[in-house]
């Protein structure tokens, strides 16, 4: 059976706090709580959906690559009225967050490196609106929404649904130049987060059939 590619506006809720090390904070990190970025959405549906797609363990990232085996484009999921957490400490694992690289093993030698941080978490709650073009896992799984995983240690749960009233998405420039595209960015978040005017559905959906 052929799979056809649609576009789907999409809406998405936290259902449990989240954060990645975003920004810098007082002791800390914290984590910009109107975007989740487009890289993370579509990562997530692969692991969600097609887990024997693992990719090549790199000692340099390639997003290209790796993007090119996911069916899935998307915009950045945003919105501006979500909430912070207050801080919590967490200890991270540096290995897998920071990779076990030289550089890294030589910076926790020297006795100025911390495992523990106070982070800011998105709070349960956090809804946001994007687009996501490719098959249509609503129609094929004849779901009504999706649970994925995001965040450090996935420990953050998003539930996605399709909306047909979202009339607007913004898109990552920073991701449309990985597929060679320029993209004018409004503002910078930080450098992998380069977020776009507001589009219209039907111009997000033709820009982001480029990204191949």
């Amino acid at each position: 059976m052929r799979i056809k590619n649609e576009w789907v506006p999409i809406q998405a809720q936290t259902l449990t706090p989240f954060y990645y090390h975003g920004l810098y904070a007082r002791d800390g990190s914290t984590t910009h709580p109107n975007v989740i970025t487009d890289t993370a959405l579509m990562f997530a549906l692969k692991y969600a959906l097609l887990p024997n797609m693992s990719p090549a363990l790199r000692a340099k990232p390639d997003y290209r690559t790796d993007l090119l085996q996911i069916p899935w484009r998307a915009s950045l999921l945003w919105n501006d009225m979500n909430e912070m957490m207050p801080p919590v400490r967490h200890t991270i694992d540096v290995e897998r967050e920071g990779g076990n690289h030289e550089n890294m093993q030589k910076n926790m030698g020297s006795g100025n490196f911390k495992k523990t941080f106070f982070v800011h978490e998105v709070a349960t709650g956090a809804r946001y609106q994007g687009l996501l073009v490719g098959p249509n896992i609503f129609n094929l799984l004849n779901i009504k929404s999706i649970i994925i995983r995001i965040g450090v240690g996935k420990m953050g749960l998003l539930e996605i649904f399709p909306n047909e009233e979202i009339k607007s998405a913004r898109l990552n420039a920073s991701t449309a130049k990985l597929f060679r595209r320029n993209l004018q960015d409004v503002y910078r978040i930080v450098d992998t987060i380069r977020v776009s005017q507001p589009l219209s559905i039907k111009a997000a959906k033709n820009e982001l059939r480029q990204w191949v």
